[in-house]
Protein backbone atom coordinates (compact mmCIF):
# COMPACT_ATOMS: atom_id res chain seq x y z
CA UNK A 1 0.00 0.00 0.00
CA UNK A 2 1.52 3.34 -1.00
CA UNK A 3 0.97 6.71 0.61
CA UNK A 4 0.28 9.42 -1.94
CA UNK A 5 0.37 13.12 -1.16
CA UNK A 6 -2.32 14.91 -3.08
CA UNK A 7 -4.47 17.97 -2.43
CA UNK A 8 -8.07 19.14 -2.42
CA UNK A 9 -10.10 17.65 -5.23
CA UNK A 10 -8.13 14.39 -5.56
CA UNK A 11 -9.58 12.29 -8.37
CA UNK A 12 -9.27 8.55 -7.83
CA UNK A 13 -9.82 5.95 -10.53
CA UNK A 14 -12.83 3.83 -9.57
CA UNK A 15 -12.36 1.77 -12.72
CA UNK A 16 -10.86 2.19 -16.15
CA UNK A 17 -13.78 4.27 -17.33
CA UNK A 18 -14.85 6.43 -14.38
CA UNK A 19 -13.28 8.79 -11.84
CA UNK A 20 -14.71 9.32 -8.35
CA UNK A 21 -13.79 12.66 -6.67
CA UNK A 22 -12.79 12.77 -3.01
CA UNK A 23 -12.53 16.21 -1.43
CA UNK A 24 -11.79 17.63 2.00
CA UNK A 25 -14.11 20.61 2.57
CA UNK A 26 -13.18 21.48 6.16
CA UNK A 27 -10.54 20.39 8.66
CA UNK A 28 -10.63 20.15 12.45
CA UNK A 29 -8.77 18.22 15.14
CA UNK A 30 -9.61 14.51 14.59
CA UNK A 31 -12.54 15.43 12.30
CA UNK A 32 -13.01 16.43 8.67
CA UNK A 33 -15.83 17.21 6.29
CA UNK A 34 -15.44 14.87 3.30
CA UNK A 35 -17.20 14.91 -0.05
CA UNK A 36 -17.11 11.65 -2.00
CA UNK A 37 -19.19 10.64 -5.01
CA UNK A 38 -21.19 13.84 -4.61
CA UNK A 39 -22.12 13.18 -0.95
CA UNK A 40 -20.89 15.49 1.81
CA UNK A 41 -20.39 14.09 5.32
CA UNK A 42 -18.64 15.09 8.56
CA UNK A 43 -16.43 12.24 9.79
CA UNK A 44 -14.59 11.50 13.01
CA UNK A 45 -11.32 9.57 12.89
CA UNK A 46 -12.19 5.90 12.32
CA UNK A 47 -15.54 6.58 10.64
CA UNK A 48 -16.33 5.66 7.02
CA UNK A 49 -18.48 7.85 4.78
CA UNK A 50 -21.38 6.66 2.65
CA UNK A 51 -19.02 7.04 -0.32
CA UNK A 52 -16.56 4.54 1.15
CA UNK A 53 -13.92 6.97 2.49
CA UNK A 54 -12.43 6.17 5.93
CA UNK A 55 -10.90 9.03 7.91
CA UNK A 56 -7.61 7.88 9.46
CA UNK A 57 -6.29 11.17 10.87
CA UNK A 58 -7.09 14.89 10.68
CA UNK A 59 -5.84 18.23 11.95
CA UNK A 60 -5.72 21.82 10.68
CA UNK A 61 -3.03 20.95 8.11
CA UNK A 62 -4.64 17.98 6.38
CA UNK A 63 -6.51 14.68 6.52
CA UNK A 64 -5.33 11.13 5.90
CA UNK A 65 -7.98 8.87 4.39
CA UNK A 66 -8.35 5.33 3.03
CA UNK A 67 -10.27 4.86 -0.20
CA UNK A 68 -10.53 1.71 -2.31
CA UNK A 69 -7.63 0.06 -0.47
CA UNK A 70 -5.20 2.97 -0.78
CA UNK A 71 -4.20 5.71 1.68
CA UNK A 72 -4.08 9.39 0.71
CA UNK A 73 -3.25 12.64 2.50
CA UNK A 74 -5.41 15.58 1.44
CA UNK A 75 -5.03 19.30 2.13
CA UNK A 76 -7.25 22.34 1.62
CA UNK A 77 -5.01 23.93 -0.97
CA UNK A 78 -5.53 23.00 -4.59
CA UNK A 79 -7.30 20.63 -6.95
CA UNK A 80 -5.90 17.68 -8.85
CA UNK A 81 -7.65 16.28 -11.88
CA UNK A 82 -6.69 15.16 -15.37
CA UNK A 83 -5.51 18.74 -15.88
CA UNK A 84 -4.19 20.37 -12.69
CA UNK A 85 -5.55 23.79 -11.75
CA UNK A 86 -5.74 25.56 -8.39
CA UNK A 87 -9.11 25.98 -6.71
CA UNK A 88 -9.98 29.66 -6.94
CA UNK A 89 -12.77 29.86 -4.38
CA UNK A 90 -14.46 27.45 -2.02
CA UNK A 91 -18.16 26.79 -2.57
CA UNK A 92 -20.93 24.76 -0.96
CA UNK A 93 -24.32 23.73 -2.36
CA UNK A 94 -27.30 23.50 0.02
CA UNK A 95 -30.51 21.74 -0.97
CA UNK A 96 -33.79 22.72 0.72
CA UNK A 97 -35.44 20.46 3.26
CA UNK A 98 -39.08 19.37 3.03
CA UNK A 99 -40.12 22.78 4.42
CA UNK A 100 -38.13 24.63 1.77
CA UNK A 101 -35.54 25.79 4.33
CA UNK A 102 -31.80 25.64 3.88
CA UNK A 103 -30.08 23.78 6.71
CA UNK A 104 -26.46 22.75 6.86
CA UNK A 105 -23.96 21.28 9.28
CA UNK A 106 -21.08 23.61 10.12
CA UNK A 107 -18.88 24.74 12.96
CA UNK A 108 -18.36 27.65 15.33
CA UNK A 109 -14.86 27.90 16.79
CA UNK A 110 -14.24 24.33 15.50
CA UNK A 111 -17.27 22.91 17.37
CA UNK A 112 -19.99 21.35 15.22
CA UNK A 113 -23.43 22.98 15.00
CA UNK A 114 -26.56 22.94 12.84
CA UNK A 115 -27.24 26.13 10.89
CA UNK A 116 -30.46 27.44 9.36
CA UNK A 117 -29.67 29.91 6.59
CA UNK A 118 -31.63 33.11 7.29
CA UNK A 119 -31.05 36.11 5.05
CA UNK A 120 -33.58 38.04 7.17
CA UNK A 121 -31.30 37.89 10.21
CA UNK A 122 -28.81 40.73 10.35
CA UNK A 123 -26.26 38.52 12.12
CA UNK A 124 -25.63 34.98 13.27
CA UNK A 125 -28.11 34.31 16.09
CA UNK A 126 -28.28 31.58 18.69
CA UNK A 127 -29.96 30.78 21.99
CA UNK A 128 -28.21 31.09 25.33
CA UNK A 129 -28.41 27.27 25.46
CA UNK A 130 -26.36 27.06 22.27
CA UNK A 131 -23.86 29.55 23.66
CA UNK A 132 -23.32 27.51 26.82
CA UNK A 133 -22.76 24.31 24.83
CA UNK A 134 -20.16 26.16 22.73
CA UNK A 135 -18.41 27.59 25.77
CA UNK A 136 -19.26 31.19 24.85
CA UNK A 137 -19.28 33.46 27.89
CA UNK A 138 -21.51 36.47 27.30
CA UNK A 139 -20.85 37.85 30.76
CA UNK A 140 -17.17 38.43 30.06
CA UNK A 141 -17.04 38.72 26.25
CA UNK A 142 -20.42 40.11 25.19
CA UNK A 143 -22.20 43.44 25.17
CA UNK A 144 -25.74 43.40 26.62
CA UNK A 145 -28.66 44.47 24.44
CA UNK A 146 -32.03 43.44 23.06
CA UNK A 147 -33.33 41.94 19.83
CA UNK A 148 -36.75 42.03 18.23
CA UNK A 149 -38.26 38.57 17.63
CA UNK A 150 -41.69 37.24 16.70
CA UNK A 151 -42.37 36.99 20.44
CA UNK A 152 -41.38 40.60 21.06
CA UNK A 153 -38.30 42.28 22.48
CA UNK A 154 -35.92 39.80 24.13
CA UNK A 155 -32.75 40.32 26.15
CA UNK A 156 -29.56 39.27 24.41
CA UNK A 157 -25.87 39.94 24.20
CA UNK A 158 -23.68 40.67 21.21
CA UNK A 159 -20.25 39.19 20.64
CA UNK A 160 -17.78 38.27 17.90
CA UNK A 161 -17.22 34.62 17.03
CA UNK A 162 -13.61 33.82 16.26
CA UNK A 163 -14.48 31.46 13.42
CA UNK A 164 -17.58 30.28 11.55
CA UNK A 165 -17.20 27.45 9.02
CA UNK A 166 -19.70 26.18 6.45
CA UNK A 167 -18.40 23.57 4.03
CA UNK A 168 -14.95 24.77 3.01
CA UNK A 169 -15.78 28.42 3.69
CA UNK A 170 -14.50 30.01 6.89
CA UNK A 171 -15.17 33.55 8.11
CA UNK A 172 -13.44 35.18 11.08
CA UNK A 173 -14.64 37.68 13.69
CA UNK A 174 -18.30 37.12 12.83
CA UNK A 175 -20.78 39.20 14.84
CA UNK A 176 -23.41 37.15 16.66
CA UNK A 177 -26.41 37.68 18.92
CA UNK A 178 -26.97 35.34 21.87
CA UNK A 179 -30.67 35.40 22.80
CA UNK A 180 -31.88 34.49 26.30
CA UNK A 181 -33.73 31.16 26.40
CA UNK A 182 -33.91 28.11 24.15
CA UNK A 183 -34.82 29.78 20.85
CA UNK A 184 -33.95 29.76 18.01
CA UNK A 185 -33.86 25.96 17.85
CA UNK A 186 -31.23 26.02 15.09
CA UNK A 187 -28.47 28.60 14.98
CA UNK A 188 -29.40 31.20 12.38
CA UNK A 189 -26.73 31.75 9.74
CA UNK A 190 -27.40 35.45 9.28
CA UNK A 191 -25.93 38.25 7.23
CA UNK A 192 -22.84 38.82 9.39
CA UNK A 193 -21.62 35.59 7.74
CA UNK A 194 -23.59 35.63 4.49
CA UNK A 195 -22.40 39.07 3.41
CA UNK A 196 -18.90 37.61 3.30
CA UNK A 197 -19.89 35.08 0.61
CA UNK A 198 -21.56 35.20 -2.78
CA UNK A 199 -25.03 33.63 -2.82
CA UNK A 200 -26.86 32.16 -5.79
CA UNK A 201 -30.11 30.17 -5.89
CA UNK A 202 -30.66 28.00 -8.94
CA UNK A 203 -33.21 25.21 -9.41
CA UNK A 204 -33.94 25.38 -5.69
CA UNK A 205 -30.29 24.84 -4.64
CA UNK A 206 -28.55 27.60 -2.72
CA UNK A 207 -24.85 27.98 -3.55
CA UNK A 208 -22.48 29.85 -1.23
CA UNK A 209 -19.11 30.82 -2.72
CA UNK A 210 -16.22 32.38 -0.86
CA UNK A 211 -15.48 35.88 -2.15
CA UNK A 212 -11.76 35.54 -1.52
Amino acid sequence: MCLRWLSLGLLLAANAWSLAPVEVLALFKDRAMIRAAGQQQMLKVGETSRGGVTLLAADAQGARVRYQGEEYTLALSSQVSSAFKPVDRQRVDISPDNLGQYRIRGAINSLFVNFLVDTGASMVAMSSSHARSLGLDCASRGQPGTVQTAQGTVSSCFMNLNQVTVGGITAHNVQAAVIDGNYPVDILLGMSFLRQVAMEERAGVLTLTAKF
